[in-house]
């Protein structure tokens, strides 16, 4: 059987038509380096091609999203910390001031210092990120979530949201810590109070006098002190150091709401130059009884059964009272404002703060080990694909060159062929 010129002819031709696209197509991904220039090549492989390239972006997605986070918590994390030096200064104010050596301008120093402190902590609080955003407002970051009222309290105005972003298809990575939780919400032995409440009562503690002092001259002497003990229905010991024109005295006596003449009588007695007496109305009136033309008065060291009283509101437990009977000024109150008080509070504060600080640096830490999982994922995908995409130039110019081989040897095939007459296939 013997087959056409023609029919040679054709099928030579074809196989000169798959040699120049095979080709065309080895020069191509030589040129651009991939297997698959077009995805109607290897169908198959690109389609495995393009489902990796989608995973690849979903991860720099990710990488993009913890680096985000990462900032924001640095941020957080580094706020935290100047706001824990500070807990720790005042502290060791505490430490530094509570004791009977600090003179008063000792504590008004300290006053100021504290009261410079809460300025502070109340920016920190306010803190923004790099877009502008507040650290500590939940998903209101577009206001100060910490807000100073007219009467010096602060208020919180975010909301309980904590901000995260995606790290994976499963994790989502905090990247906030809860305001209202750091600087509203601390928690001592005995109460819940705002870091801004606890440094005001101990602002106001260092500014606290436990002592009245009432200076007199021959013409008020007669008129007197008058002093109104908010003393309770059970007898109670008032206990206090009393300084008159003739020295200093201790007194100690029972009292109740009924009855303060035990304590007068015991001021008449001391010895100090001070008679006591007492109105219908209870009202305890002091005078010097010294032909000094002027001295003082003072009443330090003041305590209900061995509970110091302090010089500053809320609880006034003494009023100073004019002659009519009007209160002229009402300072001696109940110690839970003085400075010995204030030691659990900020013990508290310190725990606090200490605590929030430790949340945002294991959010951190997190964010950091997730961004080592996704390098690890990237760096995989990364191979995947070059694996489906990139060629191989060494093997590709070997067959390229093969093939350019068999082209010749079939062109010079068809062209012996093709010039043979017929007197060539007779003989």
């Amino acid at each position: 059987m013997t087959i056409s010129s023609k029919l040679f002819a054709t099928q030579m031709l074809d196989q000169f038509k798959v040699i120049e696209e095979r080709l065309q197509n080895l020069q191509t991904q030589i040129a651009t380096g991939s297997r698959i220039p077009q995805a109607s090549d290897q169908p198959l492989d690109a389609v495995k091609l393009s489902a990796r390239r989608e995973i690849e972006t979903r991860i720099e997605q990710y990488q993009n999203n913890i680096a985000k986070a990462s900032d924001r918590l640095t941020l957080v994390d580094s706020t935290l910390e100047t706001a824990g030096n500070l807990a720790t200064r005042l502290s060791e104010l505490f430490v530094a001031m509570n004791t009977d050596t600090i003179t008063d301008t000792e504590r008004n120093a300290a006053v100021i210092e504290v009261n410079q402190m809460r300025e502070t902590i109340l920016g920190l609080a306010n803190a923004s990120d790099s877009s502008g955003d507040a650290l500590f407002g939940g998903f209101s970051t577009e206001q100060n979530p910490f807000l100073r009222k007219s009467d010096g309290t602060v208020i919180y105005r975010g909301d309980g949201g904590e901000h995260s972003l995606s790290a994976s298809e499963n994790i989502k990575l905090p990247t906030s810590i809860n305001g209202a939780n750091v600087f509203m919400q601390v928690e001592d032995s005995s109460d819940i109070k705002s870091i801004f409440e606890i440094m005001s009562s101990f602002s106001n503690a260092l500014a606290t006098k436990n002592s009245f002092t009432q200076e007199y001259s021959t013409t008020n002497v007669r008129t007197g002190i008058n002093l109104k003990l908010h003393a309770s229905r059970e007898p109670q010991i008032w206990s206090f150091q009393l300084t008159g024109p003739d020295g200093v005295a201790t007194i100690s006596a029972s009292a109740n709401s009924d009855s303060v003449s035990e304590l007068a009588t015991a001021i008449t007695n001391s010895g100090v130059g001070v008679t006591a007496t007492v109105s219908s109305s209870g009202m305890l009136t002091l005078a010097a009884t010294s032909s000094s033309a002027s001295g003082k008065i003072e009443l330090s060291n003041i305590s209900i059964e061995g509970y110091l009283v302090a010089q500053s509101d809320p609880k006034n437990y003494i009023d100073v009272l004019a002659s009519d009977g009007t209160t002229v000024v009402a300072k001696l109150s109940d110690t839970i404002q003085g400075l010995g008080a204030q030691g659990a509070g900020l013990k508290a504060l310190v725990s606090s703060v200490g605590l929030s600080r430790t949340t945002a640096g294991a959010r951190l830490n997190n964010a950091e080990s997730q961004q080592d999982v996704l390098e690890q994922r990237s760096i995989s995908i990364k191979s995947e694909i070059g694996k489906l995409r990139d060629a191989d130039i060494e093997t590709l110019i070997t067959e390229l060159q093969s093939i350019l081989v068999t082209r010749d040897a079939a062109r010079q095939t068809y062209s012996t062929v093709n010039n043979q007459t017929l007197f060539d296939f007779l003989r």
